[in-house]
């Protein structure tokens, strides 16, 4: 079927990409002020490589393992179509062992909008599972499956006794064996490491060095390095973290904790100030959620949040966006003024939120503010929270390389 008038046609990659941010709107994800600035800048210094989306540890390996059976298959068209495939049936397998954490469960046995070979791309360059290029840089996904179809073991040259005249470069590094199930597509799987897994992946934590530097080890190397035993209730600011980090991971873990307090305050008051508007501005009946909470979370965070030196963060983060220390200095200011009104805040964080969302921000006066406040419903509005540096998904990484207690 042609296109035609008022009709668009997307690829089936297109519409995934706008099924995730729907999704993300409906989970209330979205970064309204810019907090996420200082979520991604603390999580990357303390756990380069890692993502929100991670869940386990084998994945790191099952997704060169599906990309290797590819190749040896001599795959050379629609790489991305077969990887999908084997992705899905993945998927099946690990359902069959009950495991908890499995990529595409809830879409089983249709694909899920991210994949593990997307959602662990970024690691497997990190932490150098990938293979470099030349220029030091990491191959694409897009680019691995090009280079996947022209140089399949069919495109090889061999000699008269079938051996490789000419070998191609090789994607990963050398990775240990897949366990024997794995060629039996029938046969259940789980993430449990076997030991010269564990092995391989500890010496790969173990080289991932701090944002910035050449050789000074991340705190998340130190975690594996000291063999650290956490549970899921082990906390990122405790003595078992803390004990094992250096001098200036010390300094920036307060920080990063001061930081995410901060954060809570500023994310309940975007909360009630979109609460307030959509009452007193627009004249909506609209129930006293986040304007009550606020309170709550100032007496939770309120201290920690106030003894943040902000201008320090730049010292863990050099690039962060000026313009969320400028929204920080601000809250700080008003958490330690007498006689405080949220309403305050109102214009820097109008100001703030115009300048990321523009027609779809909810502070603004404009005809397209009221529009996006009457389609807000305080109660799906998620509830102020301090930001988490994706501790729960590496904690759960570093219980599988390491152990739980």
């Amino acid at each position: 079927m042609k296109p035609s008038l008022g009709w668009t046609l997307l690829s089936r990659e297109a519409l995934r990409r706008a099924e995730t941010h729907l999704r993300d709107d409906v989970q209330g994800v979205r970064d309204e002020i810019g907090f996420l600035a200082l979520h991604q800048a603390y999580a990357d210094r303390f756990f380069p490589g890692t993502s929100v989306l991670h869940t386990r540890l084998r994945y790191v390996l099952f997704v060169p393992w599906l990309y290797l059976r590819l190749i040896e298959r001599g795959e050379r068209k629609q790489v991305s179509a077969a990887l999908e495939k084997s992705e899905i049936v993945l998927a099946g397998r690990l359902i069959k062992s009950n495991e908890h954490g499995i990529i595409g469960k809830l879409t089983y046995p249709e694909a899920t909008s991210q994949p593990p070979s997307t959602v662990y791309w970024t690691a497997l360059g990190t932490w150098r599972i990938l293979r470099p290029l030349a220029d030091g840089s990491y191959p694409s996904r897009r680019s691995v499956h090009r280079a996947i179809a022209r140089n399949s073991s069919g495109l090889r040259i061999h000699d008269d006794d079938k051996q490789l005249l000419e070998e191609a470069m090789p994607i990963f590094s050398s990775l240990p064996a897949p366990p024997k199930e794995w060629s039996d597509f029938s046969s259940p799987l789980n993430f449990d490491l076997a030991s010269t897994e564990r092995a391989f992946i500890r010496g790969c934590l173990l080289a991932v060095s701090r944002p910035g530097t050449e050789n000074v080890p991340s705190l998340m190397s130190r975690l594996v390095e000291h063999d650290v035993r956490l549970t899921d209730r082990t906390s990122m600011w405790g003595s078992k973290v803390r004990d094992v980090a250096d001098d200036e991971d010390v300094v920036a873990l307060r920080r990063a904790r001061q930081a995410a307090a901060i954060s809570a305050v500023g994310r309940a008051i975007y909360a009630a100030l979109v609460e307030n508007m959509r009452e007193r501005h627009d004249e909506v009946a609209t129930d006293n959620v986040h304007r009550a909470k606020l309170l709550k979370v100032i007496e939770e965070y309120g201290s920690d949040a106030s003894q943040l030196q902000i201008e320090e963060i730049q010292h863990d983060a050099p690039g962060i966006n000026q313009g969320i220390l400028k929204v920080l200095r601000a809250t700080q200011l008003w958490l330690n003024r007498q006689g405080r009104q949220f309403s305050d805040l109102y214009d820097i964080y109008e100001h703030a939120e115009f300048g990321r969302k523009w027609r779809r921000a909810r502070l603004s006066r404009s005809l397209a503010g009221r529009e996006k406040r009457l389609e807000w419903n305080p109660d799906e509005h998620p509830t102020a929270t301090p930001l988490h540096f994706r501790w729960g998904n590496v904690r759960q990484l570093l219980m599988d390389v390491n152990g739980a207690a």
